[in-house]
Order: structure tokens, then C-alpha cells, then sequence
């Protein structure tokens, strides 16, 4: 019996654990994972999106777009998705 966490699980958890460093811990990692709503519905400000852009591209090797509108509308089933794709 395999205990390996599936990929795209590992990544959603890791990445509720980022966003909640960068948000200072404001909202549990716990609490991010049963959420529902845009990272910006969940009131990640836009400091918590660059801290959280810069630990992607550490963590994950992901460049991310802070231009890109679309990046303020993701969830984190989208973005996790985008990490476990890359």
C-alpha cells in the first residue's frame, strides 16, 4: 500500500501553506484549502500576490505574470493546476 500523496493534492497543499505566509498567516492554510473563490475573494492584497509570485518561481520554478489580469482571478485548484503541469 502506497502512502505517496497524489501530485496535484501535494502541490494544492503546499501552495495553501504558501498563501498563507504570504498573507502573514492572516487565513489558515486549513481554511485556504476549503475555500472557495478567487485568491483576491479570499483577501490575498496584492503585497501577499508578489510575496506568494516570488515563492512560486523559488518553490516551483514557475514565472508568473503579475501583468497578467488573469493571475489576480485565480483560485487555488487553477493554480495548482498550473504548477503540477508545468
Amino acid at each position: 500500500m502506497s502512502t505517496a500523496q497524489d501530485p496535484a493534492t501535494a502541490a494544492r497543499t503546499r501552495l495553501a501553506g504558501l498563501i498563507s505566509e504570504a498573507m502573514d498567516g492572516q487565513l489558515a492554510a486549513a481554511d485556504i484549502l476549503t475555500a472557495r473563490g478567487t485568491l483576491t475573494e479570499l483577501g490575498v492584497s496584492s503585497l501577499a500576490l508578489l510575496r506568494l509570485a516570488d515563492a512560486l518561481e523559488d518553490e516551483f520554478g514557475v514565472e508568473l505574470d503579475l501583468a497578467d489580469p488573469a493571475f489576480y482571478q485565480e483560485d487555488i485548484d487553477s493554480l495548482a493546476a498550473r504548477l503540477v503541469t508545468r
